[in-house]
């Protein structure tokens, strides 16, 4: 038997397991609410382009050789939008895929697995930054990488805890223990999304040269979750 034949032998059951492990199912709700965050995510980097635009040259080198032995160095027009733009794109891309092998219970492709729904932001927000910065003669260094990553936690955190279910290992249980389900999920719903709005707003503060907003954002998480904890405690 061919190894295309065995493929297709899969059952079913094993089928379903792997669209929930892979395919990561989600609600119709939250599907669209982290395709319009990874989008805006990968858009972000415009900003830091535009920031310094006078910095960076009209042409900028990228190191990178074509098939036919020519340079392919890129317009600054197209470092500051077109690469940007690429990345919000293949994200649309995955999400689409994502949701389409959700419907049919299938097993994503490979590449789709492994960039999932927050790969391409990822390598918008460091990548596609700091060439941006490094080609402006800047250094791609920690004062702008760890409000970054600071923010992409937060985005990470923020999904997940917007439908995380009771047996979650990550959640705000240990604060609501005793609590009505209508309190856990109004609680982890509002928190979510206030992480991650706050994960958006610290990226855009450092794109935007006030990497100290990253650690504004940061705190006003958290100080959201117990605030919104206590409310429903009264």
């Amino acid at each position: 038997m061919s190894a295309r034949k065995q493929n297709k032998a899969v059952s079913p059951q094993a089928e379903a397991e792997a669209a929930r492990l892979f395919g990561k199912h989600v609600s119709k709700t939250k599907g669209r609410l982290l395709l319009a965050v990874t989008l805006v995510c990968c858009a972000l980097p415009v900003i830091l382009g535009l920031r310094l635009w006078t910095e960076i040259p009209e042409i900028v080198e990228t190191g990178l050789i074509g098939a036919g032995g020519q340079d392919d160095s890129l317009p600054r027009w197209a470092v500051v939008f077109v690469l940007p733009g690429l990345m919000c794109l293949l994200d649309f891309l995955a999400h689409y895929q994502l949701l389409a092998n959700q419907r049919r219970m299938t097993m994503p492709k490979p590449y789709v697995r492994l960039v999932g729904r927050w790969g391409f932001p990822i390598i918008s927000v460091l990548f596609c930054g700091g060439m941006m910065l490094q080609s402006a003669g800047r250094a791609w260094d920690l004062p702008f990488v760890a409000p970054c990553v600071l923010g992409l936690v937060l985005l990470l955190l923020g999904s997940h805890l917007w439908d995380c279910p009771r047996d979650a290992r990550v959640s705000l249980g240990f604060a609501l223990a005793g609590r009505s389900g209508a309190d856990w999920d109004a609680v982890h719903r509002s928190t979510g999304g206030a992480w991650m709005a706050a994960g958006l707003l610290a990226i855009a503060g450092t794109m935007a040269g006030q990497p100290w907003a990253a650690a504004a954002c940061g705190v006003l998480a958290l100080a959201a979750a117990a605030v919104l904890v206590g409310l429903r405690g009264r």
